[in-house]
Protein backbone atom coordinates (compact mmCIF):
# COMPACT_ATOMS: atom_id res chain seq x y z
CA UNK A 1 0.00 0.00 0.00
CA UNK A 2 1.37 3.41 -0.97
CA UNK A 3 1.72 5.91 1.89
CA UNK A 4 0.01 9.22 0.98
CA UNK A 5 2.21 12.32 0.92
CA UNK A 6 -0.15 14.31 3.17
CA UNK A 7 -2.78 13.70 5.84
CA UNK A 8 -5.43 15.55 7.85
CA UNK A 9 -4.72 16.47 11.49
CA UNK A 10 -6.07 18.37 14.47
CA UNK A 11 -3.22 20.42 15.92
CA UNK A 12 -3.17 21.74 19.49
CA UNK A 13 -1.86 25.31 19.04
CA UNK A 14 -1.73 26.42 22.70
CA UNK A 15 -3.59 26.51 26.00
CA UNK A 16 -7.19 27.72 25.89
CA UNK A 17 -10.62 26.90 24.53
CA UNK A 18 -11.69 24.98 21.48
CA UNK A 19 -10.18 27.76 19.34
CA UNK A 20 -6.78 26.21 20.15
CA UNK A 21 -7.68 23.04 18.23
CA UNK A 22 -6.88 23.66 14.58
CA UNK A 23 -8.08 21.25 11.87
CA UNK A 24 -5.58 21.17 9.02
CA UNK A 25 -5.13 19.36 5.74
CA UNK A 26 -1.92 18.90 3.81
CA UNK A 27 0.16 17.87 6.86
CA UNK A 28 3.14 15.77 5.70
CA UNK A 29 2.57 12.10 6.50
CA UNK A 30 5.27 10.75 8.85
CA UNK A 31 7.64 8.23 7.31
CA UNK A 32 8.49 5.25 9.51
CA UNK A 33 12.14 4.48 10.14
CA UNK A 34 13.60 0.98 10.19
CA UNK A 35 11.83 -1.11 12.82
CA UNK A 36 8.83 1.28 12.95
CA UNK A 37 5.42 1.15 11.33
CA UNK A 38 2.76 3.64 10.32
CA UNK A 39 -0.83 2.94 11.36
CA UNK A 40 -3.72 4.31 9.32
CA UNK A 41 -6.21 5.93 11.70
CA UNK A 42 -9.80 6.22 10.53
CA UNK A 43 -11.28 7.55 13.79
CA UNK A 44 -9.92 9.10 16.96
CA UNK A 45 -11.17 10.57 20.20
CA UNK A 46 -9.97 12.67 23.08
CA UNK A 47 -9.94 11.98 26.79
CA UNK A 48 -9.51 14.00 29.96
CA UNK A 49 -5.72 14.14 29.56
CA UNK A 50 -6.10 15.79 26.14
CA UNK A 51 -8.57 18.32 27.56
CA UNK A 52 -6.41 18.99 30.63
CA UNK A 53 -3.36 19.54 28.41
CA UNK A 54 -5.30 22.01 26.23
CA UNK A 55 -6.55 24.04 29.19
CA UNK A 56 -3.06 24.11 30.73
CA UNK A 57 -3.82 21.99 33.77
CA UNK A 58 -0.35 20.37 33.68
CA UNK A 59 1.59 23.51 32.76
CA UNK A 60 3.67 25.33 35.36
CA UNK A 61 3.42 28.51 33.26
CA UNK A 62 -0.39 28.73 33.50
CA UNK A 63 -1.30 30.65 36.65
CA UNK A 64 -5.00 31.44 36.14
CA UNK A 65 -7.83 29.02 36.97
CA UNK A 66 -8.15 25.95 34.77
CA UNK A 67 -11.34 24.61 36.31
CA UNK A 68 -13.61 25.80 33.47
CA UNK A 69 -12.55 23.00 31.13
CA UNK A 70 -14.04 22.99 27.68
CA UNK A 71 -17.27 24.68 28.77
CA UNK A 72 -15.95 28.06 27.60
CA UNK A 73 -15.66 26.74 24.07
CA UNK A 74 -19.32 25.86 23.63
CA UNK A 75 -22.17 28.17 22.63
CA UNK A 76 -25.61 27.60 24.18
CA UNK A 77 -27.80 25.23 22.20
CA UNK A 78 -30.93 26.61 20.60
CA UNK A 79 -34.22 25.00 21.62
CA UNK A 80 -35.34 22.36 19.19
CA UNK A 81 -38.72 21.08 18.15
CA UNK A 82 -37.67 17.45 18.56
CA UNK A 83 -39.91 15.30 20.72
CA UNK A 84 -38.30 13.38 23.58
CA UNK A 85 -37.87 9.67 22.94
Amino acid sequence: MKIPDTMHAVILTGHGGLDKLDYRTGIPTPRPNAGELLIKTVAAGIDNTDINTRIGWYSKTVTEATNTGSAEGFKPLAKTTCSPI
